[in-house]
């Protein structure tokens, strides 16, 4: 019994011993890790960000009088023209008030008619009428002065001479002051013409207010919301439907303000509808917001949709990727390799001689999936591939194949 246990004694310290050592030696030797060499490629940088189609233009059609609705021509997503009906209101009063306006102006053009082809002749006559009488006046008074001088006359009749001609002198001026009142620049023909004039205008403020009666559109584009139905009483300022003007088709993003130092004009960009995920279309950047916005640290980009889908429907919802940056044949390695990629300092572990070392790392355009090197790596270099291990500068490491 005794040299058995001996036996197994020794057994045990053997198998113990086996494992240290070969513990130590694994130690001494390091993990295994996963590494890769850099490759060289094309690689592209890109900002993506979400936004929405941008209409050309809205408009909104809103009534200009106090009446009711009687038609309405058009429905939502309609397509319209410039020119075309799109609401009819009542308009009975409107065309009693044009009516009236135009019988004011009919009745204040037969004023000027009066004037013209019958006033001013017989204040013309009357004149002539006046100025005969005041010469028989004026000759009858020098005959009867004469006799009166000469004894063979009364002076009842010389002072009735003098009355007369007193008289027809006041005639003729009375004639006088009413054929320049009716004649060109007096005060009845400027009465007239004025009251012509009130006419007029009142004429074509019942005309614009029947027009307002016709709502037509003032552009070509299409019916984006219908705020009113037949029989609805409207007031000056009724917003009745609102339009989007045909016409070149945008895009709005509001990428982050970190962004815009690599943002530029005529960038070339993908875009994709939400509501159609699968289909993509070109666009360019057009537009730059010369300043941020203050609350959400974004700024405002517009893009150029040059041959814009079918599909695509103002306020639309859609996601944007711009290709800022782009170059070939250049120095590449994953993204997930390198670390602290978001700092000032990215770097990567390199295996040399057993050994990991940090290897600061200058890096050009960022990828969704690599990054370019510029400065820090070559073709030859074992980069580790494994993010789950941390590591210090110096551990022992083993190296094989990245199956990535």
């Amino acid at each position: 019994m005794k040299k058995r246990s001996w036996w197994r004694l020794a057994l045990v310290t053997l198998v113990l011993t086996g494992l240290t050592g070969t513990a130590a030696y694994l130690l001494l030797r390091g993990p295994a890790l996963a590494v890769l060499h850099p490759t060289r490629g094309k690689v592209s940088e890109t900002v993506v960000s979400s936004g929405q189609v941008l209409a050309p233009a809205e408009i909104t059609t809103s009534a200009l009088v106090v009446t009711t609705v009687r038609e309405v021509y058009v429905k939502e997503g309609d397509a319209v023209s410039v020119g075309q009906l799109l609401v009819q209101l009542e308009d009975a009063e409107l065309l009693a008030a044009l009516d009236q306006a135009e019988a004011g102006l009919s009745q204040a053009q037969a004023g000027r008619f009066e004037l013209t082809k019958l006033s001013e002749p017989a204040a013309r006559s009357n004149l002539t009428t006046a100025e005969a009488s005041l010469a028989e006046a004026k000759r009858n008074l020098q005959q009867t002065k004469d006799l009166y001088e000469s004894s063979s006359g009364t002076r009842a009749d010389y002072e009735d001479a003098q009355t007369a001609y007193t008289v027809a002198k006041a005639q003729r001026e009375a004639a006088q002051l009413q054929l320049r009142a009716t004649g060109k620049g007096g005060s009845q023909a400027l009465i007239t013409s004025a009251g012509i004039a009130v006419a007029k205008a009142q004429v074509q403020v019942a005309k614009a207010q029947l027009a307002h009666s016709r709502i037509e559109s003032p552009v070509d584009g299409i019916v984006l919301a219908r705020t009113i139905e037949p029989g609805d009483s409207v007031v000056a300022g009724t917003k009745m439907l609102l339009l989007s003007r045909t016409g070149e088709t945008r895009l709005v993003i509001e990428p982050d303000e970190r962004n815009l130092a690599r943002l530029a004009l005529e960038q070339p960009a993908i875009a994709s509808a939400e509501a159609f995920p699968d289909r993509h279309f070109d666009a360019a950047i057009q537009y730059i917001a010369p300043s941020v916005d203050p609350q959400r640290g974004t700024i405002e980009v517009r893009l150029a949709v040059p041959e814009p889908p079918d599909y695509l429907r103002p306020h639309m919802t859609v996601s944007v990727e711009v290709r800022v940056g782009e170059h070939e044949d250049t120095l590449l390695v994953p993204r997930r390799v390198v670390r602290g990629l978001s700092s000032d300092a990215p770097f990567v572990f390199v295996v040399e001689q057993g050994h990991a070392h940090a290897r600061p790392l200058k890096i050009g355009i960022r990828g969704d999936l690599e990054v370019e090197v510029l400065e820090g790596l070559d073709e030859s270099d074992l980069v580790v591939d494994d993010e789950s291990t941390t590591l210090a500068e110096g551990d022992r490491v083993r190296a094989h194949a990245s199956e990535g």
